[in-house]
Order: C-alpha cells, then structure tokens, then sequence
C-alpha cells in the first residue's frame, strides 16, 4: 500500500513525516511504514492521540473498526476468518475502534475511541507488558471520562447558521451550515453557561463548490472564544454568465422592476 500511495516506501515515509510536521507533532518520527521495532522510529501517547484525532475526521472509518469480525474471501472455498484485536469493541459499550498493536519495544499499545450520549473519548494506552492490563487501564480511562465529563450540544451537524448572497451569482443566496457538532466539556454537576456565538465568514470568492468552508462559527464564554467549527456551503455557487445576467436586467424592465 505504501507503494502504491508513495511509488516507493521510502518515499511514504516522507510523506508520513511531512503529515506529522502539518499535524504539529513534536514527539514523533517516521523511518518505516509497518510500525515495526527499527532505530529512530518513535512516537508519544499525545502525538498518537492527534494522529488518531484525525483520523476520526474520515467518519468512513468506523464502517471497518466497529466490525468484530470479518471474513477475507467470504465467498470462495479458501475464506479467512480475521477477528478484531481490539477486544473492547465487543465488551466496552459504545467503543468503536480505533487501533491496538505490539511490538518487543513499544509492548502492548492502544487507541480507543468510545461515544455515549453525543460525547466521545479517545484512550491511548502504550507499553504495557500484557494485553489484559493494557485492555484494563483503557477501560479505566474511558471509565473516569464518562462517569466525569459530559457534553453540551449547543448547534448540531449541518444546522443552518447564516448565509451568502451575491446578486451576480447562481444561485444569489446559499446557506451556511456547520461542518460538525458544536459541543462544550463540562464537569458532571457544574451549572450550565449559557455561551455566545458569533459568525465570522471568509473572503469568499466565487466559484464555490457545496462543502467548502466559508468561515468558522465562533462560541465564546464572555469574550473569550472556547471552540471554533468550520462552516460549509450547503450548496454550489457560480458566477452568473453574461447571458443570464443580461436576461434578468430585460425581465426586470418588462415586468417594471426598475422603474420608479
């Protein structure tokens, strides 16, 4: 797969290195792509949970890490049975993925992701001499964040916030919704903000292609912003060609819109 991405391993390694570099990890450096035990390849608990943070942007992703098990050549008399090593998955409830692994130096590792009630955690566990310890102090984890935190739904995906409108474009006006749920953390038990949230739109030039961000809704705690989500076109938006612009200035004379 490496290959195929990069034309050669070597070549994946320095894309991988170069993600890295976007993603800001500081504790983190590449030198194969299998993971595998080698000179100079490291990471860091914190750096594996933004990779992992990123990961969960591409919600496809779950289609495959909430699957127990599974078969290679389902169909064929020669089918192989592949179970998930990611024991949680099965006896966590709402866990659904997202990576275990285990290598002489790394020892047992883990990153787990689990949701309840629209909050969802992230556990990394790494170097743990077995894999039941390794599952134990996950589950631990995910334990103290559920029974400690909890979320508040202040806009929910694809909630309609505002909109764009150009007279020169096709359509005039599109709608700008939220690219994410916008949620706030707070401690089990603690009284409820009420939070501020302000619009604040990009420069935007046309065309626009439905999806593109256009802006960030802004949630702020006094003037202090405290989260910021994309916001998206919920629609294309095109220039309006000389054609279509030279028939609405003769249907506004016909039907007596410019005069007076």
């Amino acid at each position: 797969m490496a290959e195929y991405i990069g034309g050669s391993e070597e070549n994946f390694v320095k894309m991988m290195n170069d993600k890295a570099k976007e993603l800001g990890l500081k504790n983190t450096n590449f030198v194969n792509s299998t993971g595998l035990d080698e000179k100079g390849h490291y990471s860091s608990a914190y750096d594996v949970a933004i990779i992992a943070s990123e990961l969960m942007k591409h919600e496809d992703v779950f289609k495959f890490t909430t699957l127990y098990e599974d078969y290679l050549r389902k169909d064929t008399d020669n089918k192989f049975w592949l179970v998930n090593t990611n024991k949680l998955i099965n006896s966590y409830k709402g866990a659904d993925g997202l990576k275990t692994g285990m290598t002489d130096d790394a020892g047992y590792c883990m990153a787990v992701t689990a949701k309840r009630n629209g909050m969802r955690l992230l556990a990394i566990v790494l170097g743990e001499k077995e894999g039941k310890v390794r599952n134990k102090e996950t589950t631990e984890l995910l334990d103290y964040g559920f029974n400690t935190y909890e979320v508040t739904t202040i806009k929910n995906k694809g909630d309609i916030v505002g909109d764009i409108t150009f007279d020169k474009a096709t359509p005039e006006k599109i709608d700008v919704k939220t690219s994410e749920d916008v949620t706030i953390l707070r401690k089990k038990g603690e009284s409820q903000k009420e939070y501020n949230s302000e619009i604040k739109l990009n420069d935007v030039k046309l065309p626009l292609a439905k999806g593109d961000v256009v802006g960030k809704l802004l949630v702020k705690d006094g003037n202090t912003t405290i989260k910021q989500v994309n916001l998206i076109s919920s629609s294309d938006m095109e220039k309006r060609s000389f054609l279509n612009v030279w028939f609405n200035l003769l249907k506004s004379v016909l039907t007596g819109d410019l005069i007076g």
